[in-house]
């Protein structure tokens, strides 16, 4: 699955790119080299294909020219990752599936299981599962930006703790990859404790995802989504929020920030229009920064 619109993975593509740590990376290339003549690599919610071109440098270096399966249940973005590996020069396949059952993903042959931004949305059966048709093969795990709940917005703002908790606890909420809630923050750890009890060495690193003044298209979208998230859960206290947005409304009309208006006296809880207009700084947020571990593991 991937269940995101192209143009939102065009956006934050960039920053991905930024974000993903080199080492980790270089190792995987350097894994696969030597795992075997034509080795396969499975792609699982591979969107428009930003993993296979992100490693592709690597690869290259390593001296390794892989066939890759991408998955996804998105013919479109399949579509446009067929066309990225094509103009790559890459052996590619793809198949068209929904993710949602990890038994099901056809990950037989493959070499390396990658997958970018997913693990946080999968539930903890939906690891266990594929964790084990991993270790079955003896494959290699490579899972990027994986989102671990820290998050730190410059400037600050004084509602930020009580935002990025409740967009945390927003993002516990099921989101089709295995059955129940999803893992969220927790999705890295749990899935390095996974394969190391199957005996697989594992390996972390910081994957930062930093917003920076010059990427504002992606923040006002990702900012406009934390916010929606959020408002869904009212967990702002009304009273101190519309304070606080009074305020942001009297330092925006001396700026150049945006966001909704406060919502009228009446109101008994906080929505997305008002907590947008909370963490849209007013004071033009510069950028922010956002832990996503990447996990590299191998049997």
């Amino acid at each position: 699955m991937s269940g995101f619109q192209s143009s939102w993975l065009a956006l934050r593509e960039p920053v991905d790119l930024r974000a993903r740590d080199g080492g980790l990376m270089r190792k995987a290339a350097e894994w696969l080299a030597v795992s075997g003549a034509a080795p396969l690599v499975a792609d699982l919610g591979c969107g428009t294909g930003a993993t296979l071109g992100a490693m592709e440098p690597a690869l290259r270096d390593a001296g390794c020219n892989p066939r890759w399966r991408l998955i996804d249940n998105d013919p479109a973005l399949l579509a446009l990752a067929a066309e990225r590996a094509a103009r790559l020069g890459v052996d590619a396949e793809t198949r068209c599936l929904d993710l949602s059952d990890a038994g099901m993903i056809p990950t037989g042959g493959a070499a390396l299981v990658t997958a970018s931004a997913l693990f946080d949305l999968a539930a903890e059966d939906f690891v266990a599962t594929l964790a084990e048709a991993l270790a079955g093969a003896k494959a290699a795990l490579y899972a990027t930006l994986n989102y671990d709940g820290s998050t730190s917005f410059s400037p600050s703002h004084p509602l930020d703790g009580i935002v990025v908790a409740g967009f945390n606890r927003h993002q516990l909420r099921p989101k089709g990859l295995g059955r129940g809630a999803s893992l969220g923050p927790a999705a890295a750890r749990r899935l390095a404790t996974a394969m190391k009890a199957l005996g697989y060495d594992v390996e972390l690193a910081d994957s930062p995802w930093e917003v920076e003044p010059e990427d504002q298209k992606l923040a006002a979208e990702h900012i406009a989504g934390m916010a929606d998230a959020v408002g869904e859960l009212g967990v702002l206290d009304p009273a101190e929020a519309r304070r606080l947005a009074n305020i942001s409304a009297r330092t925006r009309r001396q700026g150049a920030g945006d966001g909704g208006p406060p919502r009228s006296p009446g109101d008994s809880r906080v929505g997305p229009s008002l907590t947008r207009s909370l963490i849209r700084s007013p004071r033009i947020r510069s950028g922010w920064r956002r832990s996503s571990p990447s996990v590299l593991t191998r049997a």
